[in-house]
């Protein structure tokens, strides 16, 4: 399965909520979703977690409801979905990070206000992480 993702950082004036309903709209179908910057600042770490989502939700086996949700509560690395939202959740007038991924190629970067993130290797606890999102599905099943 091949995935298509854009990892943005954007600065504490831009509105994640706006972003995301923006963002949405040019990319339906898409994930969109936005996070604490203090998480990460590697697309290749957003990456990986976006593809055992997109992954999921391809086999019905997403651990919440959407996408977006199922995303946060990897990153978090929790099942709970008010831990994940408190521990890892974008805030308004806090920078955060904005991550579109797709199974389809990305529409249109209209995110001007952000600046676009590099990947990089990943680093021993990014690849616990990645490690620890992926336990969520199998502790599901």
């Amino acid at each position: 399965m091949r995935i298509y993702s854009q990892s943005f950082l954007c600065g504490r004036e831009t509105d994640p909520k706006l972003v995301r309903l923006e963002l949405s709209e040019v990319n339906r179908g898409a994930m969109v979703q936005t996070f604490s910057s203090e998480e990460t600042t590697n697309a290749f770490f957003i990456r990986m977690l976006a593809a055992q989502t997109l992954r999921a939700e391809s086999t019905g086996s997403l651990l919440a409801k959407k996408p977006e949700m199922d995303f946060l509560l990897r990153l978090a690395g929790t099942s709970q979905i008010s831990e994940a939202i408190s521990k890892v959740g974008s805030r308004q007038g806090e920078p955060f990070v904005l991550v579109l991924a797709s199974i389809r190629p990305l529409k249109g970067r209209s995110v001007a206000r952000g600046r676009r993130l590099p990947a990089q290797p990943l680093s021993e606890s990014e690849l616990r992480r990645v490690e620890q999102g992926a336990l969520l599905s199998a502790h599901r099943a």
